[in-house]
């Protein structure tokens, strides 16, 4: 899960919107209107010049225009660039990667390394990112007046991200606000990773972020302890005072560690019959009556225990992204699943993943076929389930909100099968409870860039019974895996 999402129920606070006045001189304006319209900085003769290789300013636009409030953006080489004081030498190096002084813990890798120019700077300009080995500047910028200057020592790619990622968040340190704002970001937070920050200091921060609403990773606080429970409590009473509201965000079928290791008898199965624990996430058979009950009543206390504005009911479906072909990872095999779909289907699905069955998945398609089907409307079944679960609660806390994350597997249509996700379902849900859905973008399609949400979005909006209650995801996260920015 992302540890920062999404815009639902969104609404901007809108300003009056930045003006971009494309380059007179250089092969068009290249990625920086897409870079600059991201934030509401639209592409109309206005206070941002963009100057790119071998361009120049209007007359008199230095430094009158700028120390008035305009903006001015240097690429490359350039008479604008030599005049403010960014000159080119004669010296190149080889540039694969970019140490980001706005957030030097990210690794930013590049696909394509190029020969870059190693510039002067003029003295007061500040560096926001540089060549690792050399130290040769790649983004620097000042502030003029009300004004100010980025310049970077190249293009920033085709896609506008691939080079330097960071670049908005220079424009920000040098004091360029964005005209485009929202107040109402969702976020998602595991304390885990902040258990000695200081609360007050955090919903601070996270109230001048936009962030309205909080999804707090609940599993870690499902079994009552003192201490634990007084960190939520104080988080709970922090982010209301500053007008934050917080959620439950629950990872169903996992409840809990403790949970975990209390009850080996109730863990879930891959197929092969090993103990799903997949990652972080050790998953439970939600389907023995046993298992539910536990959780079920777990999951009530623990929504009485603190005062929450909010449920998420977040991915709750199977394993794992590589679908039925990594059988070391596919879930669910439990005895209950076994059962039911022998009866259903005809025969045991563990067969599907025995060599030398008849009914092995290559010798039968078909069978495949209707055990993931099976397979989707139980995942649909589940979240009916505890949709229901947590309803059961509105007599006492009538205000509970309730919100379902769900993958994407419209654009990502591989994900059905892979997961028994079926987003088009749980939309539906809409008609008959009082809940939002927010679709989460897979890990499969995160090399596509920003774009994808919008067209991730696309494939949503038509269907959705009622668009207010739709949101996308954002991951905003560190990869794990070796990659290009996106």
């Amino acid at each position: 899960m992302p540890l920062l999402a999404s815009l639902l129920r969104a609404s901007v606070a809108l300003g009056l919107a930045l003006n971009v006045n494309l380059p007179a001189a250089g092969a068009g304006a290249g990625a920086w209107p897409r870079i600059l319209s991201s934030v509401g900085i639209m592409s109309e003769s206005g206070n941002v010049l963009i100057v790119r290789e071998g361009g120049t300013f209007p007359k008199g636009f230095w430094p009158g225009e700028v120390e008035k409030g305009a903006w001015l953006i240097l690429e490359g080489a350039s008479p604008a660039s030599e005049l403010i004081g960014f000159k080119r030498s004669g010296r190149t190096v080889a540039a694969r990667s970019v140490s980001d002084r706005l957030r030097p813990r990210v690794d930013i890798v590049w696909e394509r390394p190029t020969s870059v120019h190693v510039f002067e700077l003029p003295p007061q300009a500040q560096i926001f990112a540089s060549e690792p080995w050399s130290g040769a500047p790649l983004v620097a910028g000042f502030r003029r007046g009300e004004g100010g200057v980025l310049w970077t020592a190249l293009d920033p790619g085709v896609r506008g991200y691939e080079r330097f990622p960071f670049l908005l968040q220079a424009l920000a340190k040098l004091g360029l606000e964005p005209p485009v704002r929202s107040n109402r970001l969702w976020a998602f937070f595991d304390s885990s990773y902040r258990s000695r920050a200081d609360l007050d200091f955090l919903a601070t921060r996270w109230k001048q972020a936009g962030i309205s609403r909080l999804h707090v990773a609940a599993w870690q606080y499902f079994e009552p302890d003192k201490d634990r429970d007084c960190y939520l409590h104080d988080l709970i009473e922090n982010c209301h005072r500053h007008g934050i509201l917080v959620y439950a965000w629950l990872e169903l079928p996992h409840v809990s560690e403790k949970f975990w290791h209390a009850h080996p008898e109730w863990r879930e199965k891959t197929a092969l019959l090993q103990d799903a624990r997949l990652d972080w996430r050790m998953l439970m058979n939600l389907l023995d009556p046993d298992c539910f009950a536990a959780a079920a009543e777990g999951v009530k206390q623990l929504l009485r225990r603190f005062d929450w504005d909010g449920v998420n009911l977040a991915e709750l479906y199977f394993e794992s992204l590589q679908g039925h072909h990594n059988p070391s990872r596919f879930t669910p095999m439990n005895q209950q699943v076994r059962q039911e779909f022998r009866a259903l289907g005809g025969f045991d699905p563990l067969e599907l993943f025995t060599p030398n069955s008849p009914n092995n998945l290559l010798r039968n398609p078909a069978g495949l076929r209707r055990f993931l089907d099976y397979r989707a409307a139980l995942a649909m079944r589940l979240q009916q389930q505890w949709i229901g679960v947590i309803e059961t609660l509105r007599p006492e806390k009538p205000d509970l909100g309730l919100v379902v994350t769900h993958i994407d597997d419209r654009f990502e249509r591989g994900m059905r099968d892979a997961l028994g996700a079926d987003a088009a379902a749980t939309l539906g849900l809409m008609r008959r409870h009082e809940l939002a859905v927010l679709i989460e973008d897979p890990a499969t399609v995160w090399n596509l860039g920003p774009e994808r949400y919008r067209r991730i979005a696309d494939n949503y909006l038509p269907i959705a019974p009622n668009r207010r209650r739709l949101g996308i995801d954002l991951n905003i996260v560190e990869r794990y895996q070796d990659v290009y920015p996106t």
